[in-house]
């Protein structure tokens, strides 16, 4: 059977905790990664994940996807949105819905998720992003926080710019992720001044 965008979306899930453990080296994430994003069917996930505890490599038939601790028959589509490029410059600006969960993977390229004007039903927004060795800008709308974690240790740089500590009914945001050789810029975009200009 083919596979869909969300179960190659929770495959990678299981890999990267399997890094974070020390199951895997990062070099073997990427390569892992990269085989997980183009894979057709379930048979293409058995080799990336056989010797992984907690395998769906295995599986024989569609793999249940689970969001927010929800149950698997109460998520949908627009819980999750899926943005693949190598190199390339990826936007999300102006009016747009924003999901529950944002997974970029933009290496090589430019990267700029604007949610100033977005449509935002949530509380909770997750966003991980893999943008090493490009750059990413996250733009906040007003009074959001944001929650970041994204590795920057090999030669990458982050700039947050937003509060931690949620201040509901703000949105807030969970941004997690890898920017290897890379920069990322997460906070609010103010207006500009001549005043700004000067550091005044």
């Amino acid at each position: 059977m083919r596979v869909s965008d969300a179960e190659r979306q929770q495959v990678a899930e299981v890999l990267r905790d399997a890094a974070a453990e020390g199951r895997i080296t990062l070099d073997e994430l990427d390569e892992r990664l990269e085989a997980a994003f183009n894979a057709k069917t379930y048979a293409d996930f058995e080799p990336i994940t056989a010797d992984l505890p907690g395998s769906p490599g295995a599986a024989t038939g569609p793999i249940p996807v689970v969001a927010d601790n929800r149950p698997a028959d109460r998520v949908h589509p627009e819980d999750i949105m899926v943005v693949r490029s190598d190199g390339d410059t990826v936007v999300r600006k102006g009016r747009w819905q924003v999901p529950r969960r944002i997974e970029v993977r933009n290496k090589y390229g430019g990267t700029r998720l604007d949610f100033r004007e977005a449509d935002i039903p949530h509380d909770r927004i997750e966003v991980h992003l893999e943008v090493s060795w490009g750059g990413a800008e996250v733009v906040l709308p007003e009074r959001a926080t944001a929650e970041v974690d994204v590795d920057t240790s090999w030669l990458g740089s982050l700039k947050v710019d937003a509060d931690a500590i949620p201040r509901p009914p703000a949105p807030h945001f969970v941004i997690t992720g890898t920017c290897h050789g890379g920069t990322l810029q997460v906070g609010h975009r103010r207006p500009f001044s001549w005043s700004s200009l000067f550091g005044v």
